[in-house]
């Protein structure tokens, strides 16, 4: 259900392209996917749509904010209109952060989508899950060894089949 629910998300808030990923750039992101590192979406063929990312946090926060102020409102009732209004600050800086970490997991989300997609079209006898790593490793290895982009896919699935 989970995985539906973000397969969603991801196709409401991301335009993504019908368009295959060359294999010099797949490797790329990939490498950068397995260090951790922010990847751009231009290049794996995807961009935000900014509004309906916004629209869509607000409905999401909405579905956590309303409950939650009908459960503390005798809290705020009771307390200073003074410290009612530093929480309210605080609480707003601290919704701009949660934005931030939503819009960057949607982007993390939507780039190993992507990766996977664009594996399977290149590598289909070989996993993601189980040969990522090692396709990185041969990737750097045929980049100390100036491998040419045409023999790059040849090079990379001789040293996975050997």
């Amino acid at each position: 259900m989970f995985e539906k629910l973000k397969e969603n998300i991801i196709n409401y808030i991301y335009n993504i392209s019908k368009q295959p990923v060359k294999l010099n750039v797949l490797l790329q992101a990939n490498i950068l996917f397995n260090e951790g590192m922010k990847l751009d979406g231009t290049k794996l063929g995807f961009r935000l749509r900014a509004a309906r990312a916004y629209l869509l946090f607000l409905v999401l926060i909405h579905l956590i904010i309303i409950p939650t102020s009908y459960i503390i409102h005798e809290l705020f009732a009771a307390l200073d209109c003074h410290a009612s209004i530093i929480i309210a600050v605080i609480f707003t800086a601290f919704l701009f952060g949660i934005f931030n970490y939503f819009k960057e997991w949607t982007n993390d989300e939507v780039s190993k989508m992507r990766i996977k997609q664009m594996w399977s079209l290149h590598f289909p006898h070989f996993p993601y899950d189980e040969f990522h790593v090692e396709v990185s490793n041969i990737f750097e290895k045929a980049k100390n060894e100036d491998i040419k982009h045409v023999d790059l896919e040849r090079y990379i699935l001789d040293h996975l089949s050997a």
